[in-house]
């Protein structure tokens, strides 16, 4: 049981490693698209993240994206803050779930508070979910008004949300193993 816990709390480690990581290439983003005059590199980001219609050339990228309506500079500025903000939100539920299986590999299986402490990480996840989901859609929209995004983000909000629906239930579990112990501790 022990080595199965390990190779998910390396994940975690994994996870927050390169979710800080993606945090910090966020904010460098931000920074230079402040400070950029050239509509090219915006639009090299937002190729990265977004589907351009087939048909669209350098030339008339303005007619499809929603920079008539307002400044893609500002899109894109908007959209790596709220994106780092989400990651570092979703990073507070990894630490709180890494803590909890920490505690359990010390052979802590149910403790006061471990129930709380997996429904928040399960509310955390589903958040980040749905926020995710709203966050790259709503900007596919203003950058290209790519509407595929509803579709291509569906298979990602889905599996998050099934993870928190997933560590919702343990912490159901996990609050009637805190109260089956205390009944124990009781009678003895």
């Amino acid at each position: 049981m022990k080595h199965h816990i390990n190779i998910v709390i390396i994940a975690l480690r994994v996870i927050l490693f390169a979710a800080a990581v993606m945090c910090f290439i966020n904010l460098i983003k931000t920074y230079e698209f402040f400070f950029t005059t050239d509509i090219d590199k915006l639009y090299s980001y937002f190729d990265n993240h977004f589907t351009p219609i087939d048909a669209v050339t350098l030339n008339n990228r303005k007619l499809l994206s929603a920079s008539h309506i307002t400044n893609l500079k500002w899109v894109a500025i908007g959209f790596t803050l709220c994106y780092t903000a989400l990651l570092m939100y979703g990073m507070s539920g990894i630490v709180r779930f890494y803590k909890c299986l920490l505690k359990i590999e010390k052979n802590q299986i149910f403790y006061h508070e471990q129930g709380a402490q997996f429904r928040k990480v399960g509310a955390t996840v589903i958040i980040f979910a749905k926020v995710k989901y709203v966050l790259f859609c709503f900007a596919g929209i203003l950058s290209y008004f790519d509407i595929s995004q509803f579709f291509k983000q569906i298979p990602m909000l889905l599996s998050l949300y099934l993870i928190g629906k997933l560590i919702l239930i343990m912490s159901y579990m996990a609050e009637r193993g805190e109260f089956i112990k205390e009944e124990n501790d009781l009678t003895v």
